[in-house]
């Protein structure tokens, strides 16, 4: 195994995975998920206006649920946009991103359940 290069931005993590994105890439993906956050917000107010207004005039039970999931969301996204390489690893960047893009989804998926 050959010594990692000094000027390299590669974590050696995700050196030896050579398919693993790089945290630059990572950090793209974080950033691109928190206008997608909005856009899942958006998805969220509809679920919840249009369940207000039909049928017997009240949102689902796991509207505060939802709301936590993209709140949660967007500090998780944060996190792996703006901390250093220094205090996350690369695989847990990655794993910061993965889990901000699925709370994100969760929010209009969990607003849109109705139990009545």
């Amino acid at each position: 195994m050959t010594a990692p290069e000094p000027n390299s931005t590669v974590t050696p993590a995700a050196a030896a995975d050579p398919f693993a994105p790089s945290t630059a890439a990572v950090r793209v993906f974080a950033g691109i998920g928190l206008p997608l956050l909005a856009v899942a917000y958006g998805a969220f107010l509809l679920i919840v206006l249009n369940q207000a207004y039909s049928g017997d005039g009240t949102s689902g039970p796991l509207v505060g649920v939802a709301q936590w999931s993209m709140g949660l969301s967007a500090v998780v996204g944060m996190s792996a946009l703006c901390l250093p390489s220094v205090v996350v690893s690369h695989a847990a960047r990655r794993g910061a991103v993965r889990l901000q893009y699925a709370l994100a989804f969760a929010g209009p998926a969990l607003a849109a359940i109705d139990f009545a």
